[in-house]
């Protein structure tokens, strides 16, 4: 369902859950696309166990109705099934949604669990656990607000035209840069979102470009005369290597191992997010008359830090490091970079490291 399915689960127990317990996981899904109509059809023709769905004989069949609690703008499946207290819960969450998934497969639906309860028969709850999100946010500094103010004052007209003309390669690629910063902005409850972003981010770079080609893109970056073209060429290494792992090809299926290990590689994942963000807006404002970037502080929240891309090395060493390849293929790890005439400077060639730096 999306690259980056693994998301922690906040989950509380009753004192009451001892043991093994008999009752039913009530599933609650966004109402997507017709989901009232497939649960209701599902409800009417399967009782749901958590073996496997049985078919109610046509005799039997129950008529759509009101299955379980749920909150506005849900819909609720329920899943007959136990409750074993004395395992990880978490696994029992983890078969829950697979249950679930398996379910949206066979009916063409996108059924995604964002609340689990387990209740008994008696309609105690014994467990609830909501899904967690990636969470971020976007400042707006000072010095942020002049430069905004600057590019009002000088950008906008540039803007606007590029706009309203017709199909330009800029045109596209700010397209493509205001499509993945909406998506950035929505909410993480919808599965694809920040894979969505992120592609439309490194279109936006193939726009301006011009090339989906590695060391031609990096080629085209030396030539604009970027006030750090060598960083922009290391970045744009990473960006299109991680396109490559993680969002763009399916042939590499490790890539799922890694991101649904745990919530923190998931995170380093997503984060990728910013790094894709920030190339493409620096190669988009530089087609700018001012000529000034505006990257406004993004940051992505898991538990209790944050992180944000301003664009260094540093980063990409540290807290941006990502495996795409570079421990296991050293045509990967080297990042050859070019000059303004397109020509190999081998002294700056730059090697990507196979362990991120404390």
């Amino acid at each position: 369902m999306t690259s980056l399915n693994y998301r922690d689960w906040h989950i509380e127990t009753s004192s009451n859950a001892i043991g093994t317990q008999t009752g039913t996981y009530f599933c609650e899904v966004p109402k997507y696309l017709m989901i009232q109509q497939t649960v209701e059809m599902i409800h009417e023709g399967f009782q749901l166990t958590f073996e496997a769905p049985n078919q109610r004989p046509i005799a039997l069949r129950q008529a759509p109705m009101y299955f379980g609690p749920h909150r506005s703008g849900t819909a609720t499946l329920q899943i007959a099934g136990n409750l074993e207290c004395g395992r990880d819960i978490r696994e029992q969450i983890d078969e829950v949604v697979l249950y679930v998934q398996a379910l949206a497969a066979c009916t063409d639906a996108p059924l995604l669990p964002i609340s689990i309860d387990f209740r008994t028969p008696d309609g105690k709850v014994l467990m609830v656990a909501k899904r967690g999100t990636i969470m971020r946010g976007i400042g707006f500094r000072i010095e942020e607000r002049g430069t905004a103010t600057q590019k009002i004052r000088e950008d906008f007209q540039y803007f606007r035209n590029t706009l309203q003309t017709s199909p330009s390669n800029n045109k596209v690629a700010l397209r493509h840069y205001l499509t993945g910063l909406t998506l950035l902005a929505l909410e993480d409850s919808v599965p694809g979102l920040l894979e969505a972003a992120y592609m439309q981010f490194y279109q936006g770079i193939e726009a301006v470009v011009q090339t989906h080609v590695l060391h031609e893109a990096k080629q085209r970056i030396a030539r604009l005369s970027l006030p750090d073209p060598l960083t922009a060429q290391i970045v744009c290494h990473q960006v299109f290597n991680v396109r490559h792992k993680y969002f763009g090809h399916g042939s590499e299926t490790d890539f799922h191992e890694i991101a649904d290990a745990s919530a923190e590689e998931a995170f380093r994942v997503a984060k990728q997010c910013l790094v894709a963000r920030w190339l493409c807006r620096v190669l988009l404002d530089h087609q700018t008359p001012s000529k000034t970037p505006l990257v406004r502080e993004m940051r992505m929240y898991l538990h209790h830090t944050s992180d944000v891309f301003l664009g260094t090395i540093r980063e990409i060493e540290s807290t941006f490091w990502i495996d795409f390849g570079q421990s296991v293929d050293a045509k990967k790890a080297a990042c050859a970079v070019f000059d303004a005439n397109g020509t190999e400077v081998t002294q700056s060639r730059y090697q990507f490291l196979t362990q991120p730096l404390p």
